[in-house]
């Protein structure tokens, strides 16, 4: 999830004012396997509407080619991280989704990934959307696939990555519908939580001392204290960005830059995801979830995540939480997890996430099966 630098794609924030952004130009060389391991597939361009007639969402259906057309399927819903992420959740290269989409096609299901709102063929404004306004785009996705008649209705899940961690559970609280929740990398505290820690790791990854993360840290909480004041709106602006030109007359940063973290850092999405936190709504989850943290993640630490989502989930008896060992924030197995690594890492996917996944999806299509017997031999007499 990205706060203030939009530029880098998941959750950067006021610690940008001491963050220099990887060029974007840089690309991660790797081979794609993606095609090699998904079996022959079907492949359709779709548009639906989102959370409101302005929105138009685009994406791409695909299912496995082995399944008959007329025989409805399970699927799922793949929803993005923060920042203006495409189908694929492109980043420096790595292309998450569509790796993912090759793994849950290979698994028999049909996948569902689209542009964000305002990116891509997508429609609607990004800046001005809050978590809210995605989680209705992706409940939109699943109303979507559950109009399909190709769509086995009653065996639709949802996966979320990062900012979709918290999205997915948001629908899952409020509909029985949902089949099942995969939650990669979710934030399970709030964002201010989230964004001092990355302010601190991100500091040190630079190769600042303790010392010195400590204290960019404590000056990105002074920022958020501004943001949570309970102050009218010109006020709380006119403090916050006076802090900011403290901040650059300090660094010697231009005054555009500046002006682009004010209106980052002021941003409806941020200031409401500073405050939002994830914990009720993965409390009301009763359907079996899969929550996967890595365990070289500097953005959303298992050391942070793991614990709260184990407290959150205790009463449900089908959610299952693990680290995976040796991966970071996009599930790339890594060396040091710090950000900086990500353009020049290779090799696509872990091995241990897609076989995490395949071994419990496994399970859930037996439990799918269990129950369609189960219907089949029910006699309400």
């Amino acid at each position: 999830m990205n706060g203030i630098v939009r530029a880098a794609g998941r959750w950067f924030s006021a610690a940008a004012l001491a963050w220099v952004a990887l060029p974007l130009a840089v690309q991660a060389e790797y081979e794609d396997d993606a095609t090699a391991m998904a079996t022959a597939r079907i492949a359709e361009e779709v548009r639906f509407r989102g959370a409101s007639d302005e929105v138009m969402l685009a994406g791409t259906l695909s299912r496995p080619a082995y399944v008959a057309r007329d025989l409805p399927v399970p699927a799922v819903v793949l929803i993005h991280g923060s920042g203006p992420n495409d189908r694929d959740e492109t980043l420096y290269g790595h292309k998450p989704f569509r790796m993912l989409a090759a793994a849950f096609e290979s698994a028999g299901y049909a996948v569902l990934r689209y542009d964000k709102r305002g990116v891509g063929e997508s429609s609607g404004n990004l800046r001005g959307a809050t978590l809210v306004d995605y989680a209705a785009d992706a409940e939109a996705a699943f109303d979507y696939l559950r109009s399909r008649r190709d769509i086995d209705a009653t065996r639709i899940g949802l996966l979320g990555h990062s900012e979709g961690g918290m999205i997915a559970p948001m629908i899952a609280a409020r509909r029985s519908d949902v089949a099942w929740l995969v939650l990669l990398a979710p934030p399970t505290v709030s964002g201010r939580v989230i964004s001092e820690y990355q302010n601190l790791q991100g500091a040190l990854d630079r190769g600042a001392s303790e010392q010195a993360a400590l204290a960019v840290a404590a000056e990105a909480g002074r920022l958020f204290d501004i943001l949570q004041a309970d102050l009218p709106t010109e006020q709380r602006d006119a403090r916050l960005y006076a802090a900011l030109q403290r901040i650059g007359e300090q660094r010697h940063l231009s005054e555009a830059f500046v002006e682009g973290q004010r209106q980052s850092l002021s941003s409806p999405w941020f200031r409401h995801i500073l405050s939002y936190d994830p914990a009720p709504a993965l409390e009301k989850i009763r359907k079996p979830a899969l929550v996967l943290f890595g365990a070289m993640d500097h953005q959303i630490a298992p050391s942070l995540n793991e614990g709260p989502a184990r407290v959150a989930l205790k009463g449900n008896a089908a959610a299952e939480v693990r680290v995976l060992p040796g991966v970071n924030h996009l599930f790339l197995n890594t060396h040091s997890g710090a950000v900086s690594e990500y353009p020049r890492l290779g090799g696509g996917l872990s091995p241990v996430l897609l076989d995490t996944l395949q071994d419990w999806l496994a399970v859930q299509s037996r439990r799918g099966q269990d129950n369609l017997i189960a219907t089949a031999y029910y006699d309400p007499r």
